[in-house]
């Protein structure tokens, strides 16, 4: 009788334990057999994700222009040698091509295009100027200088930037105190954080900038015209004062009509810096729009920055 008692009072405590745990456990069975449903339909190996168009991606662009251009990703990435590269599209504020842009590094006569800026914004370009026995003792023979003959400031920025002049660089510095003081205010004023400059030539291995600092600066120096007019030309006759003395500049820039989508440019190169090249390009389809190219630290200047155009055109659509 008490066996049978107890048989009874076991078997009334397991039902009641049943039937309290039995509905949890279902539960979570229930919740486990949903997430392995969810989780097989958006797996990615159950189905394949369906990737953009170029319909697609070119309806986005056109509703959101910083989109554009569209990388052609049929189009392989490009390998270049020098120490960095950059190709800056001004419009859209971002670079299309990268390599190593925040890396200081010298950039020879590159300095050139700030001693033009802060020449402009501190002389008159009708001005004349007496050139010094400093000036033509300076590292660099580019312009043939003559000492003690008179240029107007207009005439050596012909003679710097075709030419790439030491000579004419030291000119326009030595008509206006504290020029490197200005020329660093200038960074500073435009934000250029990795770049410094000691003299403004280009020479020293202390002038040194970044891809990311120079395309600003370039950026920046769009709005002095006469910089781009002077670095478009590839010939040129510019004589002294009194027309005792000609100079006869030609370009720097081997593919000034060469390539045509270039508009001008700027070379540079000493042993630190090795080969630098910046250039001015057309925009494709967007007249009046431009790219900014700049090699640093390259073994053969002209072939990478053709390199680097060529693929930028093919690389992306506009």
């Amino acid at each position: 009788m008490k066996k049978i008692l107890l048989t009874l009072i076991i078997s009334i405590i397991i039902l009641g334990l049943t039937s309290i745990l039995f509905p949890s456990i279902q539960k979570l069975v229930n919740q486990k057999e949903n997430i392995e449903k969810t989780s097989l339909s958006t797996s990615p190996s159950s189905k394949p994700v369906k990737l953009p168009s170029s319909q697609d991606s070119f309806l986005t662009a056109s509703l959101n222009p910083n989109f554009i251009p569209i990388r052609d990703w049929t189009i392989e990435e490009l390998y270049v040698d020098a120490k960095a590269v950059g190709v800056f599209d001004p419009a859209g504020e971002k670079f299309l091509f990268r390599k190593n842009i925040e890396e200081r590094l010298p950039i020879a006569s590159l300095t050139k295009i700030i001693t033009a800026i802060v020449a402009l914004e501190n002389l008159g370009l009708d001005e004349i100027i007496t050139v010094s026995k400093k000036a033509v003792m300076t590292e660099g023979e580019n312009g043939q200088l003559v000492i003690g003959e008179e240029l107007l400031v207009r005439d050596l920025l012909y003679i710097m930037l075709i030419e790439s002049s030491n000579d004419a660089a030291m000119v326009l510095a030595g008509a206006v105190k504290d020029f490197v003081a200005l020329m660093n205010k200038k960074t500073i004023e435009l934000g250029l954080e990795n770049t410094h400059f000691v003299e403004p030539t280009g020479i020293s291995k202390w002038n040194y900038s970044t891809i990311f600092d120079l395309a600003r600066l370039i950026k920046y120096s769009f709005g002095k015209s006469l910089i781009w007019q002077i670095l478009s030309i590839k010939e040129v006759e510019i004589y002294s004062q009194d027309r005792s003395t000609n100079h006869h500049l030609v370009n720097t820039n081997g593919l000034l009509g060469e390539v045509l989508e270039i508009i001008g440019g700027k070379t540079g190169f000493t042993e630190e810096a090795g080969g630098c090249m910046l250039t001015i390009i057309k925009k494709p389809d967007k007249p009046g729009e431009y790219l900014i190219t700049v090699v640093l630290g390259s073994g053969n200047r002209e072939l990478e920055t053709k390199k680097l155009i060529e693929w930028t055109i093919k690389a992306y659509t506009w």
